[in-house]
């Protein structure tokens, strides 16, 4: 009865882990930051030639840390920040982009602060 106990709670503590699993199936962060990247890239260039005030690509940073998987909407949030300073002075953030990527690789939202 008491072997019986233990491998009832190893199987069960396997399962476990195997459902706490965070990378989902699908593209991975990693490949979700470079499709938000190569996005990013094409955005900017689009802004930049149509707007007068040019965006530096080189103030503005990818924190992979932020890179977060949405598990409501199933898609890797992939935002893009200045580096160290606010977009808007009413506002207390420093983000500039946010892509929504889901786990087939198809960028389904995004949002951008160009202005």
């Amino acid at each position: 009865m008491k072997k019986l106990s233990i491998v009832m709670c190893m199987i069960l503590t396997a399962l476990s882990l195997y459902a706490c699993n965070n990378e989902p199936d699908g593209v991975s962060s990693k490949e979700a930051e470079e499709i938000a990247i190569e996005q990013f890239d094409k955005d900017v260039k689009e802004h930049n030639e149509t707007s007068r005030k040019k965006i530096n690509l080189e103030e503005i940073e990818l924190l992979s840390d932020e890179t977060m998987f949405d598990s409501s909407s199933k898609t890797w949030e992939v935002t893009f920040n200045y580096k160290g300073g606010l977009t808007k002075t009413d506002g207390a953030t420093n983000s500039i982009a946010q892509y929504s990527i889901n786990l087939d690789g198809e960028i389904v939202r995004n949002s951008t602060s160009f202005e």
